[in-house]
């Protein structure tokens, strides 16, 4: 042990570079693990955080038009006892107050025969490019009073 302390030769440059240029690699490694980890973070949150927009848009027009006694459908809105939900660019807005911010299309379909309508939510691509779509059948407890609008 004593020889190892006595040994003043110490390290070569060529041994200080090689051990630099090993760490560097090692750090640049863990890096972009670390990088590619957080963009997948993100990307997920932003797509989760677009389905419960979807889902929760679908599910209040979904629960007031159950119970709803005056529902009209028109080709760019819906109204369901006075509340009116509109399509304005890539919002979704329930009495001017935007409820989703990520709508490309919001389509409500009149099926008079069966007494229910059809409501179909698509969103605009999320940062993976991918786009999600939500529909529902609403079978309403009393006919439509209001109707199509324009009656």
């Amino acid at each position: 042990m004593s020889k190892w302390f006595k040994n003043e030769e110490g390290i070569t440059l060529i041994e200080l570079l090689a051990s630099l240029a090993l760490l560097s690699v090692v750090i640049i490694l863990i890096g972009s693990v670390h990088i590619f980890g957080q963009k997948q973070f993100s990307s997920q949150t932003e797509a989760n955080s677009q389905s419960n927009d979807l889902r929760y848009s679908l599910a209040l027009i979904s629960r007031e038009a159950r119970s709803a006694k005056n529902l009209v459908i028109s080709e760019t809105e819906l109204n369901i006892d006075g509340n009116i939900y509109i399509l304005d660019d890539t919002n979704l807005k329930k009495n001017n107050t935007i409820i989703s911010s990520r709508v490309e299309t919001f389509d409500v379909i009149e099926l008079e025969k069966d007494n229910r309508i059809h409501i179909i939510i698509k969103s605009t691509p999320n940062q993976m490019n991918q786009r999600e779509e939500y529909e529902t059948t609403i079978y309403l407890r009393d006919p439509l009073i209001g109707g199509e609008a324009g009656e």
